[in-house]
């Protein structure tokens, strides 16, 4: 509950400190007193959008402090999953509000950001303002209603678990389907690349060992290619060319033809040694040609696969281990492929499964919904007419949808007001004052589920008076048996129905306005509820009549305050 505000340079208001009681506590005063602005002191410190022209005029900045205890079993996980703790079981919510426009949040004087405050302050407070009908007109918050009347969040959350897997399997689904697209041609191009490398036959240190045998072999054709050339100019070749050692024996052969001339003798001798020589010389270098180990289709070899590896080196990577890892990876996603169909089969039994697991409990959700909705419009038609609307009819309106986060249908309140008119929406029937007790019947139907433990209503007799204004106060003041409930009002019923009294009072001093907030005795009370009801000076007899007013709820032993 909410136990303290205190609020600084806040619009009109320069200074207050309100401390709040247990029960039902009314707020009253003029109208342009302020009464707005203790809503919106409390909205900023539930982290509520705020404006720097809330900030008071010739100020800095505006601040707001609020002190919650007894503290909802929500609020408390929320705090310990991030980090703060309590001192003697208070929760201190600060806000100041710059008049350059920044905003500062602490809890239990430690940063905080605004979106925990927001978290945090919808299981705090819950603020209704005449304008605030939203849950009501709006028939997505319906469901919620009857979740919480009829404690299915639990079920719901089961529900919404398992709608959450069939989604994760229905978009896998749809990514290994949007994949198939083409899937065909670039399996058909993963093949041909695999089949290209594998039959290369590549391993690791393939090109360093083709490469060191093309040296090498290239080093023995040239020497075998040298000893082959002085072979065929020593003694020919198989074309019958005539070799140097033929060459020298024929000059011999003719020196030999004129050995009688004496002077030759010696050059005869010269060419036989060296025909002798030659041929020796021929025979050891054939013996060393034949010797060589050199295979001219081993060497075209070494070299087709060097230039087969330096051509998938262009294609899938600068070295023999790219080439290896681009394979493992073709691979990898050729089976991928291969596989999509399998899997999507697959998933798609999956998703039967769960499919049928989700529609099973989205129709038990439904159905006990339905059971729900029975006795929440009974509870509220009921709440409703003690409200002064003996001819309001509900109906909920069930519409089967999609499987969706909230089940197989959506949910829309329809009430009649009047006899003989069938039900319709709210949105299109209600008026003002209609709504206000609709939502105030809907709260004391909820009273004992919900765990919010402030109700703020602002202005909630809005378009009511007399008998029905009367019953709203005394609803209130039931509803504040559980919760504490605090009430801006118009109405003197209200008022005086309620456990405490403030008086929200605006003045004026050296040119400047400044509002209060104080708190009422009885005689304080009689005065104010007297004000209300006065349409002109305030007379004994209204004086009179506010005393009755404030002594009846205890005379008819109705609601005392809450200890």
């Amino acid at each position: 509950m909410l136990s303290a505000l205190y609020i600084e340079n806040l619009a009109v208001i320069e200074k207050t400190y309100i401390e709040f009681p247990t029960g039902f506590s009314v707020f009253t005063g003029e109208t342009g007193a302020g009464k707005s602005i203790v809503i919106d002191a409390i909205n900023a410190c539930l982290g509520q959008r705020t404006s720097r022209d809330i900030v008071r005029t010739g100020t800095s900045k505006a601040g707001v402090t609020a002190v919650f205890r007894d503290l909802p079993e929500a609020v408390l996980r929320l705090l310990l999953q991030n980090g703060y703790e309590l001192e003697g079981g208070e929760l201190v919510i600060e806000r100041s509000i710059h008049a350059d426009g920044r905003s500062v949040a602490r809890l239990n004087g430690r940063p905080a950001p605004i979106s925990l405050l927001r978290e945090i302050g919808g299981s705090l407070v819950n603020i209704h303002g005449q304008h605030d009908n939203q849950t009501l007109l709006s028939p997505e918050r319906h469901l919620e209603l009857l979740d919480s009347f009829g404690d299915l969040q639990e079920e719901l959350t089961a529900y919404q678990q398992k709608f959450s897997e069939l989604r994760k399997v229905a978009r896998r689904i749809q990514l290994l389907t949007k994949q198939e697209t083409g899937k065909e041609k670039r399996a058909e191009m993963l093949r041909y690349q695999i089949e290209e490398i594998q039959s290369a036959r590549l391993t690791q240190g393939i090109e360093e060992r083709l490469t060191e045998k093309s040296q090498r072999l290239r080093s023995v054709e040239r020497v075998a290619r040298a000893l082959q050339n002085a072979c065929i100019a020593l003694s020919g070749d198989e074309d019958e060319l005539i070799g140097a050692v033929d060459l020298a024996g024929n000059a011999r052969s003719e020196l030999a033809a004129i050995s009688d001339f004496p002077e030759f003798a010696a050059a005869g001798e010269t060419l036989e040694g060296l025909a002798l020589d030659l041929s020796s010389l021929s025979s050891a270098l054939q013996e060393q040609l034949s010797a060589l180990e050199y295979d001219q289709q081993e060497a075209d070899l070494v070299e087709s696969r060097l230039n087969e590896l330096n051509r998938l080196k262009l294609k899938y990577g600068g070295t023999v281990s790219q080439i290896l890892d681009y394979l493992e990876d073709a691979k990898r996603e050729l089976s991928a492929i291969e596989s999509s169909e399998e899997q999507i089969r697959t998933l798609n039994r999956e998703a039967a499964h769960l499919k049928k697991e989700t529609a099973a409990l989205a129709q038990q959700l439904s159905a006990h919904r339905r059971e729900a909705a029975d006795r929440f419009m009974e509870k509220v038609a009921g709440e409703a007419r003690f409200l002064e609307m003996p001819n309001l009819r509900l109906e909920a309106k069930f519409t089967p949808t999609k499987l969706c986060a909230a089940g197989d249908a959506t949910v829309e309140f329809l009430i009649s007001a009047n006899l003989g008119e069938p039900p319709k929406p709210i949105s299109k029937i209600a008026s003002g004052g209609e709504l206000s007790r609709i939502m105030l019947a809907i709260k004391s139907a909820l009273a004992e589920k919900d765990g919010t433990g402030t109700l703020i209503f602002d202005e909630i007799d809005a378009g009511v008076s007399g008998r029905a204004a009367q019953k709203i106060g005394l609803k209130l003041r039931e509803v504040a048996a559980a919760h504490q409930v605090l009430c801006v009002t118009h109405s003197a019923q209200i008022a005086a129905l309620g456990h405490s009294h403030f008086l929200i009072r605006k003045s004026s001093e050296g040119g400047r306005t400044y509002t209060e907030v104080l708190p009422l005795d009885t005689e304080g009370r009689v005065e104010e509820l007297a004000r209300i009801m006065a349409t002109d000076q305030v007379s004994s007899l209204a004086r009179e009549t506010a005393r009755q007013m404030l002594l009846a709820p205890e005379q008819q032993g109705s609601s005392p305050q809450p200890k």
